[in-house]
């Protein structure tokens, strides 16, 4: 019999097949400024971190992080949407 995934285990192989690299890249961009209490952060540092880490089309690290916080594995709030300035209210 095979052993059951962790949670963890289990939306990180959701995360995989989802969105591949660029998940993981922003799920890490997001982890980070979590952890470190930078939870606000300009859409620009997003993609740059994103861009470091792996090859995108620039919309696609907001498309991904959309879809990330659609699936419930990241929550933020639009602080101000034309200075496209977001803030972490939640990261597993």
């Amino acid at each position: 019999m095979t052993p059951q995934p962790t949670l963890f285990e289990e939306q990180e192989q959701q995360l995989a097949r989802v969105t591949g690299a660029l998940g993981r890249a922003i799920l890490s961009f997001c982890r980070s400024r979590w952890n470190t209490k930078q939870v606000e952060f300009h859409a620009d540092e997003l993609r740059e971190w994103v861009a470091a880490r792996c090859p995108a089309a620039p919309a696609s690290a907001d498309r991904v992080l959309r879809g990330l916080r659609r699936s419930g594995i990241v929550s933020y709030d639009i602080v101000n949407r034309r200075a496209s300035l977001y803030r972490l209210t939640f990261v597993r």
